[in-house]
C-alpha cells in the first residue's frame, strides 16, 4: 500500500488512530514510510509501526 493510500485510510477515521504495540499517534501528516497497515477480517483497519510488529502479533 503506497502512502497516499495510507493517508487516506487515516483520514476516514473519525478518532486518533494508535498503535497497538508503543501506543503512540499515528498522524497522516507524518512520515508514513514505517507504518504498516492490516485489515482484518472482520473489517478492522490495524496501522502499527514497523518496529512494534513483535509487539502486535507474537
Amino acid at each position: 500500500m503506497t502512502d497516499k493510500a495510507k493517508r487516506n485510510t487515516l483520514r476516514k477515521h473519525k478518532s486518533a488512530v494508535c498503535c497497538p504495540g508503543c501506543g503512540e499517534e499515528i498522524n497522516g501528516d507524518s512520515d508514513l514510510t514505517k507504518v504498516e497497515y492490516v485489515r482484518t477480517k472482520r473489517g478492522t483497519d490495524v496501522f502499527f509501526h514497523t518496529g512494534c510488529m513483535d509487539k502486535v502479533w507474537k
